[in-house]
């Protein structure tokens, strides 16, 4: 990969990053801090991962851009191998919410059901 083409890579990488962090801090007081997570992880993933052409000499370009680039100005319209590479990036980052959703439910249903056995005067006489 040429010097060019990394520090392209790093620009679009922090200003990515960045963009998150703004959306983080605007989204800060939303009641529903799972949606917030959700909506930054997607974009992350879609953003930042990068998807490999199969074409010679070709470099790893980031997914939501190139599929929007050739979707807008290629005849064909998006390449599968891309299209195939965003609906795995945001069904990835969506998995991973899912799962972290449901421990964080898990977690809070213990952690109420436990205070309220160790509130319980009947329980505590058992």
């Amino acid at each position: 990969m040429s010097e060019d083409f990394q520090l392209a890579w790093l620009v679009y990488t922090g200003s990515t990053l960045v963009l998150l962090a703004a959306g983080w801090w605007f989204m800060r007081n939303w009641r529903w801090s799972w949606l917030r997570r959700t909506l930054l992880l997607v974009l992350a993933g879609v953003l930042l991962l990068p998807v490999k052409i199969p074409v010679a000499e070709s470099v790893a370009m980031p997914v939501l851009p190139l599929y929007l680039y050739q979707v807008l100005f290629e005849e064909n319209g998006a390449a599968p191998e891309v299209t195939a590479n965003l609906v795995f990036a945001a069904g990835g980052a969506l998995a991973v919410m899912i799962v972290w959703g449901l421990v964080s439910l898990l977690s809070k249903f213990r952690r109420s059901r436990r205070r309220r056995f160790d509130e319980d005067p009947y329980f505590k006489e058992q």
